[in-house]
């Protein structure tokens, strides 16, 4: 599982990478690694 953590405090999870690359993409943002799984969401400015 790998989990995305966005600035306002919500969690989400995916089953893959790919899926939680997709989601970043439909958010519009990018996503940086903060350690093993876990992600945290940056939007673009």
């Amino acid at each position: 599982m790998y989990q995305l953590n966005f600035p306002n405090g919500n969690v989400q999870t995916y089953e893959s990478y790919n899926d939680l690359i997709k989601a970043v993409d439909a958010f519009g943002g990018k996503a940086n690694r903060i350690s093993g799984n876990t992600f945290a969401f940056v939007p673009k400015k």
